[in-house]
């Protein structure tokens, strides 16, 4: 008599379930143990995902689990959600432990069965409307490298006829910079009229300017500027009319939204944002305003580019994490330490493919450099001071994770003053410390040069 796995004997907690192996020329479906009778394979376009769909309504699914796969299970997890089904898309992690034999038929056997028994942990997916704009905002972050590669390929061609706009400029990017590059390509190569070009807060003096931009020209080198500098207006062209696109999705999106009841003016104790060349052209914090209902730009550094990524990344399906410490782990601010026999063998954090903690990252070390007074900041310099500056840039990022995590799940304003009373906590404990060195070593008010005693016996 054969052996009955002792899986068989757990507990269902999904009825009706189905098991979907992802694969790139076609998918695997089983809807029960048999491989003859409940397993079938379907192509990959839209009639066969829609004949699929139709399989399991006739089989009477309701739960469907399928792994993610590098973007092939996006189109099917568009139809059945369509459809109606329960979909649960997990990781391939979470699956390969429990497999004995490989083959796509046993891997949507054992994914079926894994999720019937509720052992399978789904990763997060954003709402429809984040689906919807992500691709776009990510091509937009890959216009903005590719024109910034461009301004790299014009300093290389330009210092190598010994014209040093870079070094006359900070910024090639800058106003200036641009100005000189779009007479160079018009045929300008007089050193007094090019520097007359650049803007008069520059700090070199004017002669040295001309001597810095007089350059040994020749054909190649004017033709690589030109081609160089046309491929760089049509990506800034491109970055405008992506821009009129999202800004069109947005109003779209909050058409019949009102502004959250809870502030009556949504501009008042509103900070400007400070934009440069490839910040979005649209008011995204109004848009996020109304879609989240508070407003995350009064977090000091959380500006357009972030706010628009955090939308295109997860939007308003952040309740899907249950707690703020669930959220920061996700995003990968919080060590997954893996334990056995009382020794840690691993502290890595989780990997994430998402572009929003490269964000959090990027705001978090804007506050450190932030001259203007604010709790985050004091906060960064304070971790900064004792552990250096790459764990400050972790700690604050996280520390940005649950304010926005609570912000939003408590639809509350950012308030500053609930960050300073952390300030106040940690002056507190830094005095009981003191104290307590004082009273192990011994230490009186006199060893310490004060008249008066500290108070402490």
């Amino acid at each position: 008599m054969k052996k009955q796995d002792n899986y068989l004997s757990m507990p269902v907690v999904h009825q009706q379930v189905a098991g979907i192996d992802i694969g790139s020329q076609f998918h695997v479906v089983a809807v029960g143990d048999d491989p003859k009778q409940h397993v079938q394979q379907f192509g990959v376009s839209t009639k066969e995902l829609f004949r699929l769909a139709q399989w399991l309504t006739d089989n009477q699914v309701k739960h469907v689990a399928l792994e993610a796969t590098g973007g092939y299970e996006r189109a099917l997890v568009n139809v059945l959600q369509e459809t109606g089904f329960d979909v649960l898309v997990t990781s391939g992690a979470n699956t390969k432990n429990y497999r004995r034999f490989k083959s796509d038929t046993s891997d949507a056997i054992h994914i079926r069965t894994l999720h019937s028994l509720g052992l399978l942990p789904p990763i997060f997916l954003p709402d429809e409307f984040s689906t919807l704009i992500r691709p776009l905002v990510r091509l937009r972050r890959s216009l903005v490298e590719d024109a910034a590669d461009y301004i790299r390929r014009i300093q290389k061609a330009l210092r190598a006829g010994n014209v040093r706009l870079d070094t006359v400029l900070t910024d090639t990017n800058s106003v200036s910079g641009l100005r000189v590059i779009a007479a160079i390509c018009q045929g300008e190569e007089d050193p007094v009229k090019l520097a007359a070009l650049v803007d008069s807060g520059c700090k070199k003096k004017p002669t040295e300017i001309i001597e810095l931009l007089r350059g040994n020209w020749n054909r190649a080198m004017r033709f690589e500027v030109r081609s160089n500098y046309r491929l760089y207006v049509n990506l800034q062209a491109e970055i405008a009319g992506l821009d009129k696109e999202l800004d069109q999705h947005f109003t779209d999106h909050t058409k019949g939204l009102d502004q959250p009841a809870t502030v009556a003016d949504p501009t008042k104790g509103r900070q400007k944002l400070r934009q440069s060349r490839n910040t979005p052209r649209l008011p995204i914090e109004q848009y996020a305003h109304k879609l989240l209902g508070v407003d995350l730009s009064n977090i000091p550094g959380f500006g357009r580019d972030a706010l628009l990524t955090f939308m295109a990344e997860v939007g308003e399906a952040i309740t899907k994490f249950h707690s703020a410490k669930a959220f920061a782990k996700w995003l990968g601010f919080t060590p997954n330490n893996k334990a056995s026999g009382g020794k840690v063998l691993s502290r890595k954090t989780l990997k994430n493919k998402s572009t929003l903690p490269n964000t959090f990252r990027m705001v978090a070390n804007s506050l450190g450099n932030m001259k203007k007074p604010n709790p985050m900041a004091a906060f960064f310099q304070r971790i900064a001071y004792r552990a250096g500056r790459i764990k400050a840039i972790t700690a604050t990022a996280r520390k940005l994770a649950v304010v926005v995590y609570k912000m939003l799940t408590r639809e509350e304003a950012y308030e500053p003053t609930k960050l300073m009373r952390d300030v106040a906590q940690v002056k507190q404990q830094q005095i009981r410390q003191m104290k307590k060195k004082l009273v192990k070593f011994g230490i009186t008010g006199a060893d310490l040069g004060l008249f008066t005693n500290l108070g402490v016996a």
